[in-house]
């Protein structure tokens, strides 16, 4: 029998890790296994190493693609060994820093590749990740936001879609994300980090700028809607399971997630979610708004985006898939392609 916090991570997360190329059978096993929570980092880290072994032999073998792919799987279980694994710094540290190694492998085998990038960004450095359409010259952009307790890495498969309308993909760790979290907490008011990397983005040639998208799931999404209600280059948001406000939430939460958003927020985390608020920039956001929420989700439920459209000025479209969860990740089939399929048609693709 699995400990409480142990229970609580395979259970609510199960569609949000088997959405993000961890394998079922893994999955399985992985349960089977893990009975402590003090065996998560090391039992998760252990198939990624699997995965990253797999994606070593591919590559000196010369099967880019495969080595590609494996290495990409490899980062993602690493971050899902990291995940709210944050009583162990040591451990959560030299899990994110394995992740970034196998990204870093990653970036020139997949296809399209990989640009990393760093911004620079009170005094830290913020990284991410460019991905372009192969033979679309300067080809609109959308810039995507993680959640507040995930990273870059977990936005690869929306991009992965997006890419196959002729749309480039950017996303990036800010403040409270990744290894930028023991630097820099997650803060209300997001669109400041926002802004930094946009102004570093605005500076390439091989975009159209004038086809800016940006868009983000859970508290991403929200960041991603106040980004586009303060800054006109945004021509489009979209925004999956995501709040007006989370103000309030502290109190129900599960203790291994309050644990984890005292990594990402701070130890005044209960206090800076309740800052988190669409309050004074619904009003402002004027752009085409897509929605996509979950029925079943009880964390960010649709009354939550019903109050967004009301506020804001802007067309807006909201989704609900009534048998959804947490950003709609047991149904990431068809949510994914949708979401890329409006940003299609707002950026004329």
């Amino acid at each position: 029998m699995a400990d409480r916090n142990t229970e609580v991570a395979l259970d609510r997360f199960t569609w949000r890790m088997l959405s993000q190329y961890v394998a079922p059978w893994d999955f399985e096993r992985l349960k089977k296994t893990i009975q402590s929570w003090d065996q998560w980092c090391v039992e998760w880290s252990k198939e990624a190493r699997r995965y990253s072994d797999m994606a070593d032999k591919a590559l000196a073998e010369g099967n880019r693609a495969t080595a590609g792919a494996q290495y990409i799987r490899a980062a993602l279980y690493y971050h899902w060994a990291t995940f709210l694994f944050v009583h162990d710094q040591e451990q959560f540290v030299a899990g994110m820093e394995a992740m970034n190694a196998c990204w870093k492998k990653a970036a020139p085998l997949v296809d399209p590749p990989m640009e990393l990038l760093e911004i620079a960004f009170e005094g830290v450095q913020l990284p991410g990740y460019l991905r372009k359409p192969a033979g679309v010259q300067k080809p609109p952009l959308v810039m995507l936001v993680p959640g507040g307790d995930s990273t870059k890495e977990e936005m690869y498969d929306f991009g992965e879609h997006i890419l196959k309308r002729g749309i480039a993909v950017m996303a990036f760790d800010g403040p409270g994300h990744g290894l930028v979290s023991t630097r820099l907490k997650l803060r209300s008011d997001f669109e400041v980090p926002i802004r930094v990397v946009t102004d570093f983005i605005a500076q390439r040639r091989d975009l159209d700028l004038q086809r800016l998208a940006i868009g983000g799931i859970s508290y991403g999404g929200l960041f991603a809607c106040r980004a586009a209600a303060f800054d006109d280059r945004f021509k489009a948001v979209f925004s999956a399971s995501a709040w007006y406000t989370p103000a309030g939430r502290w109190k129900g939460m599960d203790p291994l997630s309050q644990l984890g958003l005292n990594q990402y927020m701070g130890h005044n985390a209960e206090q800076v979610q309740n800052s988190i608020t669409m309050d004074g920039a619904a009003e402002r956001l004027k752009v085409p708004l897509l929605q996509v929420y979950g029925g079943l989700d009880k964390a960010s439920p649709p009354e939550q985006a019903y109050r967004v459209e009301k506020a804001v000025k802007g067309p807006t479209t909201t989704v609900v898939f009534d048998d959804g969860v947490h950003v709609c990740n047991n149904l990431h089939h068809m949510v994914r392609p949708l979401i890329a399929d409006w940003l299609s048609k707002q950026l004329k693709a």
